[in-house]
């Protein structure tokens, strides 16, 4: 098989060797088979997610040399802090 092409070549005409090559090609596509439906399980795909989304929080909120972007913190914090605050006010003015 040529990388550029993407097409398989034949490249005998035994029949024994082309019975070979075609178990192998269908050995290596069951494999491949597998491990796309490996990749496509949800346990697979929460996994890759949760290691995603740590991988960004963990970035946003450290320097490459492990110490904090106090920063970065400290305006996540207010922004929170903000929210919450725009959440309560909007609460007490529906009760009365």
């Amino acid at each position: 098989m040529t990388a550029s092409e993407g097409k398989a070549e034949i490249t005998t005409s035994d029949p024994r060797a082309l019975e070979r090559e075609v178990e192998l090609r269908r050995a290596q596509l069951a494999g491949t088979i597998d491990e796309l439906s490996g990749r496509l399980q949800p346990a697979a795909i929460r996994k890759r997610a949760l290691t995603s989304a740590r991988e960004r929080a963990t970035a946003f909120a450290t320097h490459p040399d492990g110490t904090p972007r106090t920063g970065r913190l400290a305006a996540a914090g207010a922004a929170v802090l903000g929210v919450t605050a725009l959440l309560v006010v909007r609460a007490v003015r529906k009760r009365r």
